[in-house]
């Protein structure tokens, strides 16, 4: 990269942190050498330093001052090497460009992708919480002033802190779910958007039609991303969230129908009933249980 890239590249860098991908091709470009570990470390010593200049209007010669105070006490010689000098023009037009950097960019989306091979969770600033399958991205703005989340990509559950004085919103391909404070599970997949109330209730919105759902029974819709259509198939798919909330329930259900979740749940090829107990109805509620624990659980209540 020349100068200019690898200003770039680092202001970018710095103004995203919360971008994994970039943080990880920035931590490789450290390591490469010694030179660019020097080059970053001085660019961030601009840029912080860049944080104490006043908000619109933006005074260029006003900003001049203010950073060659800010760097005289770091330069060691007594003339500032031209990389320094092309650093800090490139830092203060960016300034100058929006009127102040952060006018532009605090408000600005931060997206967020989970590894490919794990669950993730991330707390937004008004204490929410989002857990994520793994391959999952979602994006939020940095201020989060109106609680607005997109979910770009993947599978995440949702526990909203309640604030009455603003609502909740999440955006999935065309699909809108508004809600004040609750806990659900939203999927996009190819054909459609898939939301699962498990607390409160939440109002789904698609193509100028909208849909109330409450936790319990008749807690799941479906959006098709080719119509709009809202589909609202009646049952209870609360067990569907378990990846996330640790939790089965099971009221009155059959045991073939109790190991099939619990195999799915615990990622186990298959868990066989007899076949004159399939149709037996149980009821059972599992919360953090380990894999040995919940099929010791479960074989007691068949055989009771």
């Amino acid at each position: 990269m020349n100068n200019n890239d690898i200003t770039g590249f680092i202001i970018d860098c710095l103004t995203d942190p919360g971008n994994r991908d970039k943080q990880a091709a920035l931590n490789k470009w450290l390591q490469d050498s010694e030179e660019n570990r020097r080059l970053y470390a001085e660019m961030k010593q601009l840029w912080q330093a860049a944080a104490g200049v006043p908000p619109v209007p933006f005074n260029v010669a006003e900003g001049w001052q203010e950073l060659s105070q800010h760097m005289a006490p770091v330069a060691r010689v007594k003339r500032m090497f031209p990389r320094k000098i092309v650093a800090a023009a490139v830092v203060l037009l960016f300034l100058a460009a929006g009127g102040w950097w952060w006018q532009n960019t605090r408000n600005a989306w931060i997206t967020y992708t989970t590894p490919t091979s794990n669950i993730d969770s991330i707390t937004l600033p008004d204490g929410s919480t989002i857990h994520m399958k793994a391959g999952t991205s979602m994006a939020y703005r940095k201020l989060f002033k109106q609680r607005e989340v997109k979910l770009l990509q993947g599978e995440a559950y949702f526990d909203v802190v309640k604030d009455p004085q603003r609502q909740f919103l999440v955006v999935a391909d065309r699909s809108t779910v508004k809600v004040l404070g609750t806990a659900f599970n939203l999927r996009i997949d190819s054909t459609f958007t898939e939301v699962i109330v498990f607390e409160g209730s939440i109002s789904l919105q698609s193509g100028g039609k909208k849909l109330v759902l409450n936790s319990g029974s008749g807690n799941l819709a479906t959006v098709g991303r080719n119509d709009d259509e809202i589909k609202h198939p009646t049952g209870n798919y609360s067990n569907q969230c378990a990846w996330a909330t640790n939790e089965l329930v099971f009221e009155n259900e059959e045991a073939a129908n109790v190991a099939r979740v619990l195999a799915a749940h615990y990622h186990i090829p298959e868990i066989k009933v007899v076949e004159n107990l399939r149709h037996k109805r149980i009821t059972l509620r599992l919360h953090n249980t380990p894999q040995d624990e919940a099929l010791a659980i479960f074989s007691a209540v068949l055989d009771q």
